[in-house]
């Protein structure tokens, strides 16, 4: 008795699924560089805003010491 199949598996092709993960990694590889950009955008804010706020401070600081100092 023959058979009505050919030899080739069902299912996706191998190409396709080949293609699927090079596009899948690149797509990851996009995400990950636009996360990490965001952060490093997001921590340079803050360290300005950190060093803005500490000069602020040592400011006052130094305004109050000498307005004592005056008679």
């Amino acid at each position: 008795m023959g058979s009505d199949y050919d030899d080739t598996p069902p299912g996706i092709p191998l190409w396709f699924k080949i293609g699927l993960v090079i596009v899948a990694a690149i797509g990851v590889w996009l995400a990950v560089g636009i996360l990490f950009a965001t952060l490093r955008v997001a921590l340079a804010f803050a360290g300005y805003v950190i060093v803005a706020f500490l000069a602020y401070q040592f400011g006052k600081w130094v305004g109050h010491s000498s307005a004592r100092e005056e008679p």
